[in-house]
């Protein structure tokens, strides 16, 4: 493989784990290790949750340097198992470059089941947690079916939305729908089942990402993490808010 295939193999792996919820030292860690694979001499990383920095001499004893800027986030750790056992494999020679790079091409493309796995494994979690609150059935339902409809707002929009709209809206709707239920049947706990459904939205992830990157002395990414974990927490709170004086003001004409 030429030296433009392989630049492109090791920007694909690093973008597949930063993109999908891995941590920066795994990319870094993961892209030098395929480069020392490979045969590539001097390989380094620098990683941020917003780009990567690859660099390596090739085998005319140039520099060669590239910059890939991430753009979408998703937590899909499936996706950066994947990489992970494919850098196992090169390094044991198991796998050829271009092999390698037709199994990344794969795992960067979306599947059929990408659109779906999000609403259904956050109405799976809301489930679990509306129920670990003490929920009954009707609260399970309910959190599953608020923490679903959240993912799937992008989607029903008429115009495209971030992230964070996503949050403001969907926690928005996960404290008024359950509200609204119990105001109009009289089941269920609302506690249980605003709870539950807030639960995927919360930022767990790059709170624990935040917490290991600071502890391995890479405070750039670490800050980052942090603030990111802030900011989302923030916004789901005061979403919840909103959908809490909504409620106030249907329950008064209700």
């Amino acid at each position: 493989m030429n030296t433009a295939g392989r630049m492109k193999a090791l920007t694909l792996a690093g973008r597949i784990i930063l993109e999908h919820g891995g941590e920066t030292y795994r990319a870094e860690d993961t892209v030098v290790r395929m480069a020392q694979s490979m045969g590539l001499a001097e390989p380094d990383a620098f990683g941020v949750p917003s780009g990567l920095f690859i660099s390596f001499t090739d085998d005319m004893g140039e520099r060669r340097t590239t910059v890939c800027r991430m753009h979408g986030r998703d937590t899909d750790l499936g996706r950066v198992d994947a990489v992970n056992q494919l850098s196992r494999r090169l390094s044991a020679g198991q796998l050829s470059e271009e092999e390698l790079l037709d199994e990344l091409n794969k795992l960067a493309v979306p599947g059929v089941f990408s659109r779906w796995h999000q609403p259904a494994t956050a109405a799976l979690t809301a489930f679990g947690f509306a129920m670990m609150f003490e929920g009954n059935v009707w609260d399970m339902l309910i959190s599953a079916l608020c923490a679903a409809l959240t993912q799937m707002l992008p989607w029903m929009l008429p115009v495209k939305t971030g992230n964070m709209a996503k949050l403001v809206l969907g926690s928005a709707l996960s404290s008024l729908l359950p509200m609204l239920f119990h105001q109009l049947t009289g089941l269920g706990l609302v506690d249980a089942m605003v709870a539950g459904a807030l639960m995927p939205l919360v930022p767990g992830l790059s709170m624990t990402n935040a917490v290991l990157d600071v502890v391995r002395g890479d405070m750039v990414s670490g800050t980052a993490h942090a603030a990111r974990a802030l900011l989302t927490a923030a916004l789901v709170a005061g979403g919840a808010l909103v959908g809490t004086e909504i409620f106030r003001w249907i329950g008064g004409l209700l």
